[in-house]
This record gives C-alpha cells, structure tokens and sequence, in this order.
C-alpha cells in the first residue's frame, strides 16, 4: 500500500509575550498566521505597540507573500499572471515574458548552480515531477527525463524580460530554493519600511529581523543569555507520521534538538520526514539527487544558518544531497570566497549530531541531542 506523509512545522519559535520595566514596556508582541501558501502554513510574531499597528505589519507580508506564490508556483496557472507554469507550458515553443522577481530568482539559481555546487538544479523538473506521483518510478523512464534536465537550455533574456526553454520535453521546478528567497524578499521589504522586530515561520523557514523590543527577564532564561535580547529558536526534533518509523527515530526522545539565539539570520532544515512516501516497506523522501535520480540517503536533516533566507534554502538542499565533508568544503569556500558565514547542523539517521564552529555552545546555541 502507498502512502504519503507530510510535516508542515519543523521549527518551533519560542517566545513569552513580555510587559517588563523596560524603556520599550509600551510594546507587545502579536501573532498572526495564514493559511497555506507555498505549500506550508506561515506564522508571523513580532513586537507592536498595539494590534493595528501589528496588522499591518502581517498585511505587508500576507499580500506579497500571495503575490510571489502566484509567480513562482509550477502548478497553477493564475490569471493575467505569467508565472512558472506558464514557462513549463510554452517550452521549446516560445520565450514568456516574465515579472522582475521571477526572472532575478531564475537568474540566481543558475547562478548558485554554477558557483556554488550543482547539485541543485532548477531544470530537474520533469525527475521531480515523476516522483511526485508517489510511486517509485522506471528508471529507465527517469534516465530518458534526465535528458530533458539540462540547466544550460534556460535562456534569460533580461533587456527582454523574458525566458525560453529550448527543448519542448523541459520543465523547471524551484522547490528547493523560491520559499526562502520569496521570505528573504518580503523581509527586506519590511526593514525598508522600519519593522525591526520580528520573526517569519514558513514550515521549515525561519527570518528573523532584529531583535526583541522588550528583554526577557533573567528568571525567563533558562539555557542561553543571549536570549535575553535576542530571538530563541528551538529545532525541534524530526516527527515522521507513520508509527513503525518514529519507533526507530532516535530523536524522538528529546523535546528540543537545539535552542538558537539569533538576530537578523534565517533559520532553514531540509529533512527526509518532511514529505515522504513509503512503497513496499521502503521510504522515498522528496530530496531527489540529480546523479542517482533517486531520493538521498545521506541524513535524516540538515539545517542552515546564515544571514539571507534564499541561499539558505538552496544550502540546506545542496547540503542535504552531499556528504558532510562535501558541505563544509562548500561552506569554508563561501566564507573564503563570499564572505558568507554559514553554520550547519546535521542530524544522521544513527543520531550523529554534527555542528560547524562559528556556532558557539553556550553563547549562541544549546545542544540537546546526540549528546
């Protein structure tokens, strides 16, 4: 029998609504959230100095978030509205003219894809879409699919705004990359219009910009001080919906994986249990790898952090889909090459937990598990 499980929340914020004796008492914080967009549930939490005020901070991220799921879904077609599906559907006859922000997130996934590892390829379209039936497909059907899978075949033409696919067979899919970037989007937007305080929850993508307006207090600290006027995150453990394999979860047993202090980062985990389904006794997760055409193996999770939402998205992915020493070489180039700083923790199907070094214990991050 085929099933196909899925998890909406892989991270938990945690945050106490405080009115301390601080200069900033007159602010307090709200929550809002909304209903699916880019496949998953979204929570906003942030500070205000009253509803209204907090309203309208949601308003600005609802309304371009519909906006940029509209652009960039593969799925739909929306009208007066040329978005992904409608460069699917028009390959190899015509180029599409496109909005701005479709075109620079095509342009910066080919552009990561070549500088930083192509592991991640937004031209996958037609593999992915075959495991997306949620049957394990031929592989013979899927070696004929990779064919159609060439990244050089995009052609973006900016004076024109436009995008053509060159062979008729393509089909782009940005799965791995246009959620993150969509939230970095709106949450520079936000700062531009002075909100300094708040905190995104797309699923498996957390944003938080600036810190809190009003300070915990010092017997609401348990483990991190710098929670006192940072954001606190807690991953939280991997939970598959299917009994048989969460009694072999090894995270199972811990409340919190790790607790994070963070202020203007982005928080993103691409993991095996977040969509999967289970054919013959046997589990196939949606994290396809572009050499096997088949779903990776390599860890039950793999979270990023780091300052931009997007590169995060496409990092947590990349990284999903290489062995450990393959990402930090990836991450120790970024920060050589880019100035990038990237923090990685990978969760092993065994409870290996691994964390990079720039993430310092007890200042700005506790470990739970695999302890």
């Amino acid at each position: 029998m085929l099933r196909y499980e899925r998890v909406i929340f892989l991270i938990l914020l945690q945050f106490i609504v405080l009115v301390s004796c601080s200069k900033n008492k007159e602010y307090r914080m709200y929550t809002e959230n909304t209903i699916e967009l880019f496949d998953t549930v979204h929570i906003i939490k942030g500070y205000a100095k009253n509803e209204k005020e907090f309203k309208d901070i949601y308003n600005i991220y609802n309304y371009e978030m519909r906006r940029l799921d509209k652009l960039y879904s593969g799925y739909e077609n929306f009208d007066g509205i040329n978005n992904l599906k409608t460069i699917n559907d028009n390959a190899g006859i015509k180029p599409i003219v496109v909005d701005k922000d479709l075109l620079d997130l095509l342009e910066i996934s080919i552009k990561w894809n070549k500088e930083i590892n192509s592991a991640v390829n937004i031209a996958f379209g037609p593999v992915i879409s075959e495991w997306e039936k949620q049957v394990v497909p031929d592989s013979k059907k899927l070696k004929e699919l990779s064919k159609c899978t060439n990244i050089d075949n995009i052609v973006i033409d900016k004076s024109a705004g436009t995008v053509f696919l060159k062979e008729k067979c393509m089909k782009l899919n940005v799965g791995a990359i246009a959620k993150g970037y969509a939230v970095e989007l709106v949450a520079r937007k936000m700062e531009k219009q002075g909100i300094t305080s708040v905190v995104i929850s797309a699923g498996g993508n957390i944003k938080v910009v600036g810190n809190r307006k009003v300070a915990k207090k010092d017997k609401e600290i348990r483990d991190l001080r710098s929670c006192k006027s940072n954001f606190c995150i807690g991953l939280m453990p991997p939970v598959y919906n299917n009994i048989e394999l969460d009694s072999n979860n090894p995270y199972k047993k811990y409340k919190e994986i790790a607790k994070l202090s963070v202020k203007d980062m982005s928080v993103v985990t691409t993991g095996d249990y977040q969509r999967y389904f289970i054919e013959n006794g046997r589990v196939y997760n949606h994290v396809i790898d572009v050499n096997t055409l088949n779903p990776s193996k390599n860890f039950t999770s793999v979270t990023i952090i780091t300052k931009d939402s997007g590169i995060a998205d496409f990092l947590s992915t990349t990284l999903f889909l290489l062995s450990e020493e393959e990402g930090k070489k990836i991450i120790e180039k970024l920060s050589r090459d880019k100035k990038i700083i990237v923090d990685v923790i990978w969760l092993y199907k065994n409870g290996k937990v691994v964390i990079t070094d720039n993430l310092k214990n007890g200042e700005n991050y506790v470990l739970y598990a695999g302890q």
